[in-house]
């Protein structure tokens, strides 16, 4: 794990956050910078170009296209007490600090840095629930702490509250919403020393000595005496739902603990994620190999508390199953569920069953993109299906299939929420129902008819599973709603009109290109037919014809006019990397007989668009999507159909490798002449037999063994 570097996606649009966290934790221990004016690209709350810390916060969203969170934040200072942060164009103003990168330190579950303006070091860690602040006070005789509930990334804060408990202790909460819906978390804070002096804030008026505020603009403040040198430690509960959660979490997480302890425990946890893998690479090559595999392990993210209860949207409930949220499975179904498919079942059926319960026991859908626990509706349909049935079909134990099933198949029969991030009016799903497809006058028609195909084409397989044939016939068949959308003139899927006429616009402009498709991704989306390859190769004439297409696509370098989505980038030709309804492309050479371009063009994008450095993700990693494709390529094999139960062959990166799956067994990789410059392979052995179809099954690799690859 010590090649693990959480810097790694923190420049450029990476939006991770280098905050303290554990495997799928609630909390994500990290600096918060002033984020005015807002910009996309700062989405996690942390962005590598920016000069000043604002804060610690205890929560944040890694490597997601949208912003949320940040409770809870504190900042240590010495000499004046500031009481406002400061602005953008004035940090000097308030109590952000300078910092240098050089004087950060990060790793798996541990961050610090020294605040140049007041010369304290920071260092944090994190338990699931709680977060463990320490700070050593280099060059003054005393420290405030500034407790700011009201601080949020890309949210609205209504009201915030705090309360001095003792010169030790102290609790609060806030009310906000935004991506994670209406939310009140709640906190409670113990030092490690008594404070000397204390204090409220609200609207900007300081009152010293009182012990409690509500407000829209709550803070307070705490003062330590301190020796130079001297270290102060505070731990953070978290609970979204009440005092009595964060109390029962610092009794079970915290209780008795010194940071170091809860640190070595934190890198034990990340640790055992590393043993899941084994490469024989370079220095490099392994930060970017086991980096992706932290962020692949971020998220979802537990938001019940170890006593059962969970909130969501302020309305509480309680669980007999840990309660997962923070599912945005419209990216992850396509790699990063299938990776914990493969080697995290303990975690995944708490994921699934989770998901199933806000059917069977909150009474709403299967979400569209959930943040803790509120259905945001960004993107499109009913996604979480495709994790829920890849899970069945594999075969991964624990899940409640029963109350899964009931929960996919009520989602994927009403068109009720079913999305609202990219229609004006309606989501199209009522004429999806009806139609098989999703008609050229509801806005990213031809996105929605794909997407809403695969989930369609997902469920049949559970119920063919359980033994539910008329509606594994009926999904069946309404999943290949994508055929009446094929324009054999164009050699596109096309938005088409009920009356069966086609829709005509300019190619050439991303403003219509979007209109049609998410992010104006055309050749992702025509491209997008994971569960019927043989009869979409069939539609374009052919094995060959097919080739011919994604060659087309892959070679053709015309600019586009005007603005270019933000969520598509790093291209190849037309192929957009940072855009993941498109990561299957370059495997679909391999469906139509010519995997040699696949390797080449796997091979390119591994060395291209991956690095060890900040700006080492071209796109924002869609909460582990952008890094478990990398897993999956390096390894030499990737899902292109989850559910399918088959893993279409690549190549492989590295000149030896390992899997260690939950069951005991263990898959070898290994090449025979391989060189740093060679990534096309002569023949694949899979346990003495030679694979002939390019395809390795799911069944057969969980069995364990060694799997050659032969370079030519």
């Amino acid at each position: 794990m010590d090649y693990i570097d959480p810097m790694i996606g923190t420049d450029s649009l990476g939006h991770t956050t280098p905050a303290a966290t554990t495997p799928f934790g609630a909390v994500q221990l990290g600096p918060s910078m002033e984020m005015e004016p807002w910009n996309w690209k700062r989405c996690s709350g942390y962005h590598y170009s920016e000069l000043f810390i604002k804060g610690f916060a205890h929560n944040h969203i890694s490597g997601a296209g949208l912003a949320a969170l940040g409770d809870i934040l504190m900042m240590p200072m010495t000499g004046e007490l500031k009481i406002t942060p400061g602005t953008f164009d004035n940090p000097d103003k308030g109590y952000m600090s300078r910092f240098t990168h050089e004087e950060e330190k990060t790793s798996a579950g541990y961050y610090a840095v020294r605040l140049a303006d007041y010369d304290i070091n920071v260092e944090l860690t994190a338990t699931p629930h709680v977060g463990f602040h320490r700070y050593t006070v280099n060059n003054a005789d005393s420290m405030h702490l500034i407790i700011d509930p009201i601080h949020g990334v890309g949210e609205h804060e209504f009201k915030g509250s705090i309360e001095i408990l003792s010169d030790t202790e102290i609790q609060g909460w806030k009310q906000s919403s935004g991506m994670g819906g209406g939310r009140k978390p709640h906190f409670y804070a113990k030092f490690s020393k008594p404070f000397s002096s204390y204090g409220m804030v609200t609207d900007g008026v300081r009152y010293p000595g009182r012990k409690n505020v509500e407000s829209e603009s709550a803070k307070a403040y705490v003062t330590f005496n301190v020796k130079k040198g001297e270290t102060i430690e505070v731990v953070v509960s978290l609970s979204q739902v009440d005092f009595d959660g964060a109390r029962a979490n610092y009794n079970a997480e915290a209780k008795g603990k010194t940071f170091n302890q809860v640190h070595a425990e934190t890198r034990n946890l990340w640790q055992k994620k590393c043993d899941k893998f084994d490469i024989k690479g370079t220095d490099s090559e392994k930060r970017i190999f086991y980096t992706s595999v932290y962020h692949s392990f971020l998220s979802p993210n537990i938001i019940s508390d170890v006593n059962g209860n969970y909130s969501i949207n302020m309305k509480k409930y309680h669980s007999s199953i840990d309660q997962y949220s923070n599912f945005s499975t419209w990216d992850t179904y396509r790699a990063q569920n299938p990776l914990l498919t493969l080697v995290e079942h303990a975690r995944l059926k708490d994921f699934v069953n989770s998901l199933a319960s806000r059917r069977t026991e909150t009474g709403g859908y299967l979400p569209v993109w959930e943040c803790m626990g509120n259905d945001n509706v960004c993107m499109l349909g009913r996604s979480p299906v495709a994790i829920m049935a890849e899970a069945i079909v594999k075969g991964v134990p624990g899940i409640n299939v029963e109350s899964s099933y009931i929960s996919m198949y009520e989602s994927l029969t009403t068109s009720k929420n079913s999305d609202w991030w990219y229609n004006s009016e309606k989501s199209g799903m009522e004429e999806y129902i009806a139609n098989s497809f999703v008609p050229a006058n509801i806005p990213t028609s031809v996105s929605k008819t794909t997407e809403f195909n695969y989930y369609d084409y997902a469920l049949s397989e559970v119920a063919k599973k359980i033994g539910k044939s008329k509606d594994a016939e009926y999904f069946y068949k309404r999943s290949l709603g994508y055929r009446r959308l094929w324009n054999a003139e164009k050699h596109y899927l096309w938005p088409r009109y009920l009356d069966g006429s086609w829709k005509d616009f300019d190619m050439t402009r991303w403003s219509d290109l979007t209109k049609f498709y998410v992010s104006g991704n055309i050749c992702g989306y025509s491209g997008y037919t994971p569960h019927d390859m043989p009869y979409m190769i069939q539609l374009m004439g052919g094995k060959e014809k097919y080739v011919q297409w994604l060659d087309a696509i892959f070679n053709d370098n015309t600019p586009l006019i005007g603005e270019q989505h933000m969520d598509i980038s790093r291209f190849i030709g037309k192929y957009g990397h940072g855009d993941e309804p498109s990561h299957q492309m370059p495997y679909l050479y391999a469906l139509a007989d010519a995997p040699e371009k696949t390797q080449t063009i796997v091979h390119r994008i591994c060395n291209e668009m991956y690095n060890d450095s900040p700006s080492g993700l071209v796109n924002n990693d869609d909460m582990g999507q952008m890094s478990s494709w990398y897993i999956f390529s390096a390894l030499g094999f990737y899902p292109v159909n989850p559910v399918s139960g088959n893993y279409v062959l690549g190549t492989l990166l590295y000149k030896m490798a390992a899997i260690n799956f939950e069951n005991g067994k263990k898959l070898i990789i290994k090449t025979r002449n391989w060189r740093p410059d060679c990534f096309l392979v002569e023949k694949v052995i899979l346990n003495g037999h030679e694979i002939k179809d390019g395809l390795i099954s799911h069944s057969e690799m969980m069995k364990g063994g060694e799997l050659f690859f032969e370079m030519k």
